[in-house]
């Protein structure tokens, strides 16, 4: 399986034949830093930001017919999990041009471009000019965002209905620019927006798959789901779309960023997951051919 690449992601997808309406995305998984990146935080720092491993983890789903996005862009540099006017006009240099909405995000130092690498340290020592964002949006963002709206558009048209899974990995505990300041957390967070971006039963199928396979898991606490589920999530239009946060602590060594013995076992675990979730998908898509 070659996968198609370009500047911002890597798409791979299964054989045609195979191919199923179940989409996986992992927006934080990429780690490349452009050369206009004048950072002042250091790379540790930067790196607690990257979701690390999180594609490769998921991959294996494309063998059951899945298709899966990885970011290859780092979302210290732009974040592909925000909307693209949720931006602290403190940043700039100038005004921006159109309306911004800085969210709960941005005013914590999160937003579409990070204010902060950590808690208390500055991304930037200088102002960005509208010109450098609006190039990041233009080449990075956009791109990103077209291909899994594309996609998910012809799998539905393809299926009638479309699932969607926005992959990502959590630290232990949180820090101070999360809602769950120091707080330990669960193996496996669903997020669904408190219901809203998805069909119910299928994050509950999800959460019960993981719990079945022995892990905590936690529903909407600390994550609810951001800005891809809430943009993609219409499950009134057969389009469903579930966060699922995984801990690092399970599968790496969070201080050195490297893989730890348990990598393998937790990827065997997410291929069961993914089964759980194709024969799910499968059975919803005989049963929408049974009623014509």
């Amino acid at each position: 399986m070659t996968p198609i690449l370009t500047d911002s992601y890597q798409l791979y997808q299964p054989e045609k034949g195979d191919l199923i309406p179940l989409v996986f995305d992992s927006p934080h998984s990429g780690l490349v830093l452009p050369d206009d990146f004048a950072s002042i935080a250091s790379i540790e720092q930067i790196k607690t930001g990257w979701d690390a491993f999180v594609d490769e983890l998921w991959l294996p789903a494309t063998s059951q017919g899945a298709s899966l996005m990885a970011a290859q862009i780092s979302r210290m540099y732009i974040d592909l999990n925000r909307a693209p006017n949720d931006i602290d006009p403190n940043l700039l240099a100038e005004p921006w041009p159109e309306e911004l909405k800085p969210s709960v995000y941005s005013s914590r130092g999160m937003g579409l471009i990070r204010a902060l690498a950590v808690p208390g340290q500055p991304m930037y020592k200088n102002l960005l000019s509208t010109s450098a964002v609006a190039n990041r949006i233009t080449q990075y963002y956009q791109p990103y965002h077209l291909c899994l709206m594309t996609l998910l558009a012809q799998l539905k048209q393809q299926f009638g209905q479309v699932w969607h899974i926005d992959c990502h990995s959590m630290k232990s505990r949180g820090n101070a620019m999360n809602i769950d300041h120091n707080q330990p957390r669960a193996d496996i967070v669903i997020g669904d927006l408190d219901g809203t971006s998805a069909d119910p039963e299928f994050s509950d199928l999800v959460a019960q798959s993981f719990r079945q396979a022995g892990y905590r898991v936690a529903v909407n606490y600390p994550y609810k789901g951001g800005y891809l589920t809430a943009n993609y999530g219409k499950p009134k239009e057969l389009q469903h779309s579930i966060q699922i946060e995984i801990n690092r602590a399970l599968y790496m060594n969070e201080q050195e960023f490297c893989r730890s013995a348990s990598f393998d076992l937790l990827q065997a675990d997410l291929q069961r997951v993914t089964q759980t979730v194709v024969s799910y998908i499968r059975e919803r898509l005989s049963h929408t051919r049974g009623e014509k």
